[in-house]
């Protein structure tokens, strides 16, 4: 197991501390960053650690967006199979780090709305949004229909939803 997996497998609880240094470590490496992709993806690797690497495999992404491109098809084949609630968020983020085709757009926001509302978990909410609000960066489009499910959704309450919808309002200056 890679040196750095392995510091996130035996890690025992969550450390932010770890998390951070390990993201560090990863940095714009395309070696590195495929481990951690592929721990993700690799229906062998349990779910803590699957989860783990998921977790630091988008942090890394939200800085070097780049490093995502490699694996787009593998995780849009994923996204069928993709349990429990943290990975399936973790994926959504990903892919909208990407350029998407139109087709490709479709089948994401398809999976993002379907989460958002057949999901209770407020969490998973919050991050669809955020998936969907970075979407509609790329695709001006989209925009109007995002601003309008975020205030659905904060209309609905719920701190967290309400707290990362004001904060996407102000980036989308709605």
């Amino acid at each position: 197991m890679d040196p750095l997996l392995a510091r996130l497998a035996t890690s025992g609880t969550k450390s932010p501390d770890l998390v951070k240094q390990v993201v560090q470590e990863v940095g714009d490496n395309p070696e590195k960053f495929q481990v951690f992709m592929e721990a993700m993806l690799h229906p062998d690797t349990g779910t803590d650690l699957a989860r783990r690497a998921a977790g630091i495999a988008e942090k890394v992404a939200r800085w070097y967006p780049h490093l995502v491109i490699p694996y787009e098809a593998a995780l849009l084949a994923a996204l069928p199979q993709m349990q429990p609630a943290v990975m399936c968020w973790q994926v959504g983020l990903l892919l909208s780090y990407l350029p998407l085709t139109d087709d490709t757009l479709a089948t994401v926001l398809n999976y993002l709305e379907t989460w958002l509302y057949t999901d209770p978990n407020k969490f998973m909410k919050v991050h669809c949004l955020q998936a969907m609000a970075n979407l509609s960066r790329q695709h001006d489009w989209l925009r109007q229909e995002t601003i309008d499910l975020i205030k659905t959704e904060m209309a609905k309450g719920g701190a967290a939803v309400n707290a990362r919808g004001r904060h996407l309002l102000k980036q989308l200056k709605a």
